[in-house]
């Protein structure tokens, strides 16, 4: 099982040890992983995820598992907490569906518009 948080994605990083002399040896950054179950008001069962500390304020600091998920696009979640979205969706009865993006109309300087319109002018005038 690989030590990965389930809300922020940290996992193990490698580094190196370096001693008053400077010598250097290899050594591994582990994440502070806690295995927490979370309960899930939308869809009414509990949720064991291995967070980070860090990963555990985020849930705190959004009101909990389902406010979290429902404010993240799928795209920036976890496979995991992508499917509990999706769950939370499709109990809801809502399909996200993508939004189409506006279609960019650059800005014309005044002095652009005015000058087609002068083009338009002499056009009607002749």
């Amino acid at each position: 099982m690989p030590r990965i948080c389930k809300v922020t994605g940290k996992k193990t990083m490698v580094g190196m040890n370096v001693s008053h002399s400077h010598r250097r040896t290899k050594r591994t950054f582990l994440p502070n992983l806690q295995k927490l179950s979370f309960h899930s008001d939308i869809l009414g069962r509990d949720f064991s995820l291995r967070i980070s500390t860090t990963g555990l304020r985020t849930l705190t600091k959004h009101g909990g598992l389902d406010a979290y998920v429902m404010s993240k696009p799928i795209s920036r979640l976890t496979d995991e907490m992508a499917a509990i979205k999706k769950a939370i969706e499709k109990k809801n009865g809502k399909s996200e569906k993508p939004a189409k993006k506006p279609v960019h109309k650059p800005t014309r300087s005044a002095r652009l518009v005015k000058k087609v319109e002068a083009k338009k002018a002499a056009a009607k005038s002749k």
